[in-house]
């Protein structure tokens, strides 16, 4: 009887979470008043989207009647979203559209899974049926193909640009509750798959977190823990005459933890290449997302392949104070060999930065996919934190806008740094564990 009457209490809470409202004058009111602080705060924000008042104020019409919280938080997403700019946090996991993920109160799907392209994949099932397995495609949800599906999320995942490879990694990161807030939530998913050419159909529950949680914990393979150390930032090794330099993670708390200089870190590995001899370097970036900015900026004198002037990067802050960063001498420990960019969708802002740099300055041969972050500059550095008046849910707006020089390598509006070498995974290769930009990078040194 207990357990019966808890069921019925979290089913409440829940239906009471998603069934809140906010009234016509009210979500008017939020909508605009984030659309005047993304004007205020987002430097060069029609620079590269002219028509965002247009596009926004149609969101904001758009809206007739009073709405749930969940469709709310879709019409904040989206507007948050034609800025054009990554930088965005939108919301927080105690806020009123994400709390009932945190308290259990949202039952959600309980898959991981990869998308890939137009099409997704299960990866981590956490479900009370075993059925679903690594590697198979999913082809619907409750009868909606899944292309329908991703097509009908991007558009509430902010990114720089059009860049969709950053959106497809932020949608495989938190797919299943992003389905939530922006496609259905209902009690149980009909999920269709395909498996060695074979098509079958399986109903799953949703799960709350911890539900999600009990049966993934139950089914992982052990494994040891490893201290975290500072590989987390980065790490090298020089084989013969190549190098591999995997710079991972840029970010605030990991450089304080490990007491990183920039300059320092890189005279010391620049240093050992040149008494190494070393004539071809991997610089691998994939997957990081960057953080402190002088990690990107103070790697250019060791790279530079020839003397330049101008300026390599101006800054703009929201109250229009601009400041200028010319190039910097070449170091004496600048790598005079091959260097070789390893990229993808997740190469994001000091790491997108770096990759940039590598490119226009080290001559360097880049591999992989579209980096998250526009070519030509974006909004970054310092975040404006604003809260919605009636909902009180937590925005956070880029402030200062980051401009390059004209790329002497890349013409484009609105994209990231394009590959000189595309690389494109499958399923079969995620699961194999591949490395398909290394292996291309080594192809071409041999």
């Amino acid at each position: 009887m207990q357990k019966t009457l808890i069921v019925f209490m979290l089913t409440l809470l829940t239906s009471a979470s998603v069934a809140q409202t906010y009234t016509n004058g009210q979500v008017k009111e939020d909508l605009q008043y984030l659309i005047g602080s993304i004007e205020e705060f987002v430097p060069a924000l029609y620079r590269y989207n002219p028509d965002f008042k247009e596009k926004a104020d149609a969101i904001v019409r758009a809206v007739e009647n009073d709405i749930s919280v969940l469709a709310y938080f879709s019409s904040v997403s989206k507007i948050v979203s034609l800025a054009n700019e990554g930088h965005f946090n939108l919301g927080d996991w105690a806020d009123v559209a994400h709390k009932g993920f945190v308290d259990n109160t949202y039952k959600y799907m309980p898959l991981s899974v990869k998308v890939i392209g137009d099409r997704m994949f299960v990866w981590i099932n956490s479900a009370n049926s075993e059925e679903l397995q690594r590697g198979d495609e999913i082809l619907s949800i409750n009868g909606r193909a899944s292309a329908d599906v991703i097509a009908s999320m991007l558009p509430y995942i902010p990114s720089d640009g059009h860049i969709e490879t950053y959106q497809l990694k932020s949608l495989t990161m938190g797919f299943p509750w992003m389905y939530y807030l922006y496609v259905e939530q209902p009690e149980t998913f009909a999920i269709e798959y395909k498996r060695q050419g074979q098509r079958s159909t399986v109903t799953i529950e949703a799960l709350t977190r911890e539900g999600w949680m009990t049966n993934y914990q139950r089914r992982k393979p052990a494994a040891p823990e490893e201290e975290p150390d500072i590989r987390q930032v980065y790490e090298w090794e020089i084989k013969e005459s190549l190098a591999v330099l995997k710079l991972k993670d840029f970010s605030r708390s990991l450089v304080e933890k490990y007491d990183l200089e920039a300059s320092k870190l890189y005279k010391e590995i620049f240093g050992q290449l040149q008494t190494a001899q070393v004539s071809n370097l991997i610089i691998d970036l994939r997957d990081n997302t960057g953080g402190r900015n002088e990690f990107a900026d103070d790697l250019i004198p060791f790279i530079m392949k020839e003397a330049g002037k101008g300026l390599f990067k101006t800054t703009e802050s929201w109250k229009g104070k601009k400041k200028d960063y010319s190039l910097p001498k070449i170091d004496k420990l600048a790598f005079k060999g091959n260097i070789y960019a390893l990229v993808n969708g997740r190469t994001y802002s000091a790491g997108a930065e770096v990759a940039r740099y590598l490119k226009e300055y080290g001559k360097a041969v880049v591999i992989g996919e579209e980096t998250g972050t526009r070519h030509e500059g974006f909004a970054a550095g310092s975040t404006q934190s604003i809260v919605l008046p009636n909902s009180d849910i937590r925005i956070g707006i880029p402030r200062y806008h980051l401009g390059f020089p004209p790329s002497s390598s890349q013409k484009t509006s609105n994209r990231g740094l394009l590959p000189d070498h595309e690389v494109s995974y499958t399923i079969e290769d995620l699961m194999d564990e591949k490395g398909l930009e290394m292996e291309v990078a080594l192809g071409l040194i041999k």
